[in-house]
């Protein structure tokens, strides 16, 4: 009967580490993604200066570098230097005023973010 319990405590365990977890990853990624979206929609809009861009650009990839810290422990390193590479393109492209280049990053940092959702995310297929 002890080790009955003890299993079962080890499995609450778990699935509360998964739920908070992912709670974690969909909250801080829905922040990362909402900063995102607002830089190309100023973009597409043409409703932006370029030093009032990177600057929001620079103060959304502090977040970011907030952010890694934390996700480091939970995701994978690849899929995190994946991001951290978007991100850097990105800022770059718009200091040197290449807004196409910065609109492919920008999209393509969205979709990363958004698939670390996915990726982690407690389901039967992502288990087996």
């Amino acid at each position: 009967m002890k080790e009955v319990v003890i299993v079962i405590s080890i499995l609450i365990i778990i699935f509360t580490g998964s739920i908070v977890t992912q709670r974690y990853l969909n909250k801080t990624s829905d922040l990362l993604v909402d900063e995102l979206e607002e830089i190309k929609k100023n973009i597409e809009n043409n409703d932006f200066n370029e030093k009032e861009l990177a600057k929001k650009t620079e103060e959304m990839y502090e977040k970011w570098e907030k952010t890694n810290a934390k996700w480091s422990i939970i995701i994978l390193h690849d899929e995190i230097d994946l991001i951290e590479t978007s991100l850097i393109k990105m800022k770059a492209f718009i200091k040197t005023g290449e807004i196409e280049e910065c609109m492919a990053e920008l999209d393509t940092s969205i979709f990363l973010l958004n698939h670390i959702k996915e990726k982690e995310k407690t389901s039967l297929k992502n288990i087996f």
